[in-house]
């Protein structure tokens, strides 16, 4: 939606938001599915939940994203550290 907010609602903006929201959580889920598909190749292989250097990798390549999309890279820094600390967990608790 790129209409001037000077002629936008609160509840327009908010059903907005909502409807975005919903959008990232389905693309979450879609993460999780294939974190659960590498869990099986991990196990299968003998590898372990963390890459150091992968991990690095992510970051590095969501901050180059964020920058090319006009959002804070450190907002996205942070939401993805935390995000992959999380699956790195959950694949440790599954391994």
């Amino acid at each position: 939606m790129s209409r001037d907010p000077r002629h936008l609602t609160m509840a327009e903006i908010r059903k907005e938001i909502d409807r975005i929201d919903e959008s990232l959580i389905k693309m979450l889920a879609e993460r999780q599915r294939w974190v659960e598909k590498a869990i099986v190749v991990k196990k299968r292989d003998g590898l372990p939940a963390r890459d150091d250097a992968r991990i690095r990798q992510v970051i590095d390549h969501v901050r180059v994203l964020a920058r090319g999309h006009n959002v804070d890279p450190a907002l996205v820094e942070t939401m993805w550290t935390e995000m992959v600390e999380w699956f790195i967990a959950y694949e440790e608790r599954s391994l």
